[in-house]
């Protein structure tokens, strides 16, 4: 996997942005959000847990279209995972319907389980491949399950001196 560049104090230096960011949270308050792209779910297989892997536009000059594909396809892997009913489905729920679902207070769900791994995945691809591009990826079940959501950062300073330079330019004519 590509890895990020490290300056002398052990921050991951952003290609996009002029400084470094120790942590995604970092980024979310340091850099100004330029613009947000929402992938959709793909209904073409009925209500299964999908989303679509159309490369936005948007995009072009921050990942490469391989990388958003495999995050995508990865994604969708694990809702599938996650929807797969079998012995173990099968099993939960019988054990809930004996215990009057007092069970599920002392254990977790396949499916929570799988969400969970999602959001390891996607805290992952945030720290290792979105953030150092100036991207964050919002995981899919804080909206609802509808959208993946991609958060595009500007650094303020780079924005703010674009919006000068422009300024400048247009009251010199």
């Amino acid at each position: 996997m590509i890895s990020a560049p490290r300056t002398a104090t052990g921050r991951t230096a952003l290609p996009y942005c002029h400084q470094s960011f120790h942590n995604l949270q970092e980024l979310r308050y340091s850099a100004s959000l330029a613009n947000k792209v929402f992938i959709q779910r793909d209904y073409s297989e009925g209500t299964v847990c999908k989303f679509q892997t159309k490369f936005p536009s948007e995009l072009d000059s921050r990942i490469e279209k391989t990388l958003f594909e495999d995050t995508v396809k990865t994604l969708n892997n694990y809702y599938a995972e996650a929807e797969k009913i079998g012995g173990h489905s099968y099993l939960e729920g019988c054990l809930a319907c004996i215990t009057a679902y007092l069970i599920f207070l002392c254990m977790e769900t396949r499916y929570e389980k799988v969400l969970k791994k999602i959001s390891r995945y996607i805290q992952e691809q945030n720290e290792k491949i979105y953030a150092p591009r100036g991207l964050l990826i919002t995981d899919p079940i804080e909206r609802g399950m509808r959208v993946i959501e991609i958060s595009i950062y500007e650094d303020r300073g780079s924005s703010g001196s674009s919006s000068g330079s422009s300024t400048t330019s247009s009251s010199g004519r």
